[in-house]
């Protein structure tokens, strides 16, 4: 068994659904974003502020340092999928699971913020979804609808789609 990478929207429960998967898989868990922060001493806005160019580069190589490591369930961010190179990085270390979600349950779940672009109107949110919707579909070895689901329900669904 390879790495498990959960890719989605934010707000479709990857960090929520990954701790349930690793404790099934008896894997570990890592959250790229929280690893990029701990490995960098900044948090993602601060990154983002360098350019996004800069964050991707940092979100690459974190990737490649997980893809290289000990099996694990990783939730990525939200946009991880954005580079071909770091899809690369994912496919040739596991397995790709897509946990779906629609605009509506991303407001519920994440709220608005008028300090984020990509979250300060359900139009910003829905603009997004809508350009990263088929590169998620085309990444992905497996769909799980998350949408009016139960975090264990949905977890249990990952982990039945991967070869242990």
């Amino acid at each position: 068994m390879d790495h498990v990478w959960l890719v989605g929207m934010m707000g479709s429960g990857k960090t929520t659904v990954g701790v349930l998967v690793a404790q099934i898989l008896g894997l570990p868990f890592v959250d790229i974003d929280a690893k990029i922060m701990a490995d960098t001493g900044r948090t993602i806005a601060e990154l983002f502020d360098d350019g996004e160019d800069h964050f991707r580069n940092v979100e690459t190589e974190a990737l490649k340092r997980i893809a290289g490591g000990e099996r694990s369930v990783i939730g990525t961010g939200g946009g991880a999928i954005v580079l071909r190179q770091n899809v690369s990085v994912m496919q040739a270390s596991g397995t790709i699971i897509l946990l779906d979600v629609d605009v509506a349950t991303i407001v519920d779940r994440v709220g608005l913020d008028p300090e984020r672009p990509l979250l300060n109107s359900v139009d910003a949110v829905a603009d997004i979804f809508e350009i990263r919707r088929e590169m998620y579909n085309a990444v992905a070895d497996h769909v799980v609808e998350t949408v009016g689901r139960e975090p264990s329900a949905v977890a249990r669904e990952v982990a039945a789609c991967i070869d242990t």
